[in-house]
């Protein structure tokens, strides 16, 4: 096992992960054991990888170990190689964990120039600048936005002095919901269609923060009348009756 720290982060990813203690947990045994460098190892392993085995020395059951590899694959965290040895982890990028990987130092005999600050010069950068992370923006054309404004644009009819949020925000909860949580445009548009006709759903649904915290409720409700169908089947038939 590689020395120093493994360092968890406080971002939104995190956030979503925990909600799935499996697949937190799985993650959590790669980055303890993820290789810190390159160099000889036993199994050949380079920088960000872990020999993991199977499930039942991470802990899970059989399925459960399936169900969060599956999910850090989606969520584009892990990937994972079986070999003889056993299965091969390697960590996809830093968004939930740190693991502490060195960076190239100088020479002992290098002197710092102007461009470099020496040891006992304090750097311009302003500390919370450097830690600053740049958010993404949504182009008018994406899906994110164009499904937020989908959900906003009949609102302002029924109230014109709603407080216009900001759409970006509102974006990010859709990058979500098809990123993380597996929904695809076609079936939150669909979703979205229904609630503006629903006479509960289209004063209470008034975010897309309140889309996604009760898509599953709104899936249900919408197939209520012939619980015998399946999702696609489901908005095939209500766009045919032309309610969405």
């Amino acid at each position: 096992m590689s020395n120093g720290f493994v360092k968890l982060k406080r971002t939104n990813e995190t956030q979503e992960l925990l909600k799935d203690p499996f697949a937190f947990g799985l993650l959590t045994v790669i980055a303890i054991r993820a290789r810190r460098t390159n160099g000889l190892s036993v199994a050949d392993l380079q920088a960000r990888q872990a020999l993991i085995g199977g499930y039942r020395s991470v802990g899970l059951t059989r399925q459960q170990y399936r169900n969060a590899k599956r999910r850090l694959k989606r969520w584009r965290l892990a990937d994972f190689t079986p070999t003889n040895r056993g299965t091969i982890a390697t960590l996809r990028d830093d968004r939930i964990f740190d693991i502490n990987e060195p960076t190239e130092q100088p020479p002992p005999n290098h002197q710092a120039t102007a461009e470099e600050p020496s040891g006992n010069h304090r750097p311009n950068t302003n500390k919370n600048q450097k830690n600053e992370k740049k958010e993404k923006k949504y182009s008018c054309n994406s899906d994110e936005l164009r499904l937020s404004e989908l959900l906003l644009s009949p609102i302002l009819e029924r109230k014109p002095d709603f407080r216009r949020p900001d759409m970006q925000r509102w974006a990010v909860q859709v990058d979500r919901m098809i990123r993380l949580d597996s929904r695809t445009p076609e079936r939150i548009e669909a979703v979205i269609r229904w609630c503006r006709r629903d006479p509960f759903w289209r004063n209470t649904i008034l975010s897309t923060a309140k889309l996604r915290k009760h898509f599953d409720r709104l899936e249900l409700a919408i197939g209520q009348d012939a619980p015998g169908e399946n999702i696609h089947e489901r908005f095939a038939r209500l766009r045919r009756e032309g309610q969405l």
